[in-house]
């Protein structure tokens, strides 16, 4: 038990909280506009989905644990997180409590993924922590996460984002092509992405935040940008808000650990939602059928809504026309399986929606798992860990003790490397397969025009094109549509997509890269040539382009 002194303490830390003003305050550089531009894209690329109230409220009772863990263990004399029943005791009256009651006898599984688990009813569930394989590196003294990483192993502040893609992930205007896999691989990749992990960013109240005054960065803790050379871009100063976080059950002292607001199962959440009235939102209630539009495509969201795309749950339908066209499948497909059970005498709405989905999740399971992980991790890999399917029957095996939810590292870092496979066009080819036309990618992000273009377009011919355009090669190198005009709506006011990534993982307290080396059972890498103890995963012009960068 803490002594007395010291409960005092954490009593006085969070009535502090409780009465000082709201993360973030109020700043008037730092206000964001909703007009279409790059940084109000990008806001909305990662905003709080389809419960903001929830995600805010998570969010809040994590910024009053961390900053009451961090305020603690400032002020003792001696460095330790406090005593964790004490803590959670204190910190009850802040605390979001969620408590799922899982009935066995469910047919269905749940909108929000709880009851997974009946043990550990919040493992995977939406709007919980995404867990870690190994503690975070954060920059403050206590590794607590209100500065992020910002130094090397070394003590030396780290380079530039903009410098490391500059050095290793430029490929210049045609990076190198797969010669087998088509863009549809890229795609479904994506779309698989954003169903088990979707983070938001921190907001000041209602208003996004905009962390650059043209060339001059905004000072404020959820503000993270970066420099970039003159030239680049119109300024030297790049966008950045940090990731919104949340707090374990119970609330205990912990470091920053940043929210998952999908669900961590690939169960089709970011088509169906995660809440019941995400759900309900695009359901045709009373029919077990989803909504359509125009030529079976997502109806069009309301007047003023902030997608450009279609209705949806997932802003997943508002990034990219070729990852909009599979929401489209899935809508569908949805609506064929339903008329096919109607067809055999089904008729209770209810059961024939959960039905479809059910099955619908079935078949998109089995693609995963006998299609798209083989040609990630190729057939040693799906045999180590133990997930080819079966060739008959099916697998019953269960393990209650794993924790599914998404890994920070694997949303932050490894499953990033999709982007090196995302091309420069979007394009439509005719029946027999030959190319009908092709635009540019970067000026289709949050449109869906081209989907909406039956004359020359539309999700049958993306999806086409998709099926034999050879996507780009699974590399360090990105292509300029995203390197350079990511979200871009005038020439070079765009962001970097590969110089993001650098500088999400550093505020998501991403280890080094020995940490994770050693994780895995190898030895350190002592050097950058590519011989024994240094980068031997590495080709040499990988390893002199991070050396030329790195110390």
């Amino acid at each position: 038990m803490v002594n007395n002194s010291s409960s005092n303490l954490l009593r006085h830390v969070l009535y502090l909280y409780n009465i000082k003003d709201e993360p973030g305050g109020v700043a008037a550089q730092g206000s964001g506009s909703e007009a279409v531009n790059p940084v109000s894209m990008y806001a909305l690329f990662s905003r709080r989905g389809e419960a903001p109230q929830a995600v805010a409220a998570f969010g809040c009772a994590g910024d009053i644990s961390t900053t009451a863990t961090a305020n603690y263990v400032t002020r003792l004399i001696w460095w330790c997180y406090p005593n964790a029943t004490e803590f959670r005791r204190q910190m009850a009256p802040y605390c979001v409590n969620r408590w799922p009651v899982c009935n066995p006898n469910d047919r269905y599984r749940t909108a929000d993924g709880s009851c997974n688990n009946f043990n550990n009813p919040l493992w995977g569930a939406s709007i919980t922590n995404q867990a870690r394989f190994i503690s975070p590196t954060y920059g403050d003294q206590y590794n607590i996460g209100s500065v992020p990483r910002i130094r090397s192993v070394i003590g030396s502040l780290l380079p530039s984002p903009r410098d490391i893609s500059n050095a290793v992930l430029n490929g210049g205007e045609s990076p190198p092509r797969s010669r087998i896999l088509s863009v549809s691989l890229t795609h479904f990749g994506q779309f698989v992405d954003h169903d088990v992990i979707s983070t938001p960013t921190l907001r000041d109240g209602d208003q996004d935040i905009v962390c650059c005054n043209g060339d001059v960065p905004v000072v404020r803790p959820e503000c993270f940008p970066f420099r970039t050379p003159p030239g680049d871009f119109q300024t030297t100063c790049m966008h950045f808000v940090r990731s919104d976080f949340g707090v374990a059950p119970g609330c205990p002292p912990e470091s920053r650990n940043q929210i998952n607001q999908r669900t961590s199962f690939v169960d089709l959440s970011v088509t169906y939602g995660n809440t019941l009235d995400g759900q309900n939102d695009l359901r045709e209630l009373g029919t077990g059928r989803l909504q359509e539009g125009i030529n079976r495509i997502l109806p069009t969201g309301p007047p003023g809504s902030e997608c450009l795309a279609g209705k949806s749950v997932s802003n997943l339908t508002c990034r990219s026309t070729n990852a909009d066209s599979r929401a489209y499948y899935i809508l569908r497909e949805h609506n064929n399986i339903v008329e096919r059970l109607r067809a055999m005498g089904w008729n209770d709405g209810e059961e024939l929606y959960q039905e479809a989905k059910k099955i619908l999740t079935g078949i998109y399971q089995h693609i995963i798992y006998t299609e798209y992980l083989p040609i990630i991790l190729g057939a040693e890999g799906m045999m180590i860990f133990g997930l080819r399917s079966r060739q008959f029957g099916f697998n019953t095996v269960y393990n209650p003790s794993a924790n599914p939810s998404t890994r920070n590292a694997f949303g932050a870092a490894a499953y990033r490397f999709g982007h090196s496979l995302v091309g420069s066009f979007v394009g439509a080819s005719n029946i027999d397969y030959t190319l009908r036309a092709s635009e540019p990618m970067e000026d289709h992000f949050f449109s869906t025009r081209l989907i909406r273009d039956f004359a020359t377009f539309g999700p049958s011919a993306i999806a086409r094109w998709m099926n034999t355009q050879f996507k780009s090669r699974a590399d360090r190198f990105l292509t300029p549509a995203i390197r350079n005009r990511l979200f871009q709506t005038m020439p070079g006011n765009g962001f970097d997509l590969g110089s993001l990534n650098i500088q999400r993982g550093r505020d998501h307290g991403i280890p080094s890269y020995n940490r994770w080396r050693q994780f895995c059972g190898l030895q350190p890498a002592l050097h950058f040539g590519s011989g024994h103890l240094g980068l031997t995963y590495h080709c040499a012009s990988a390893a002199r382009a991070l050396q030329s960068v790195y110390r």
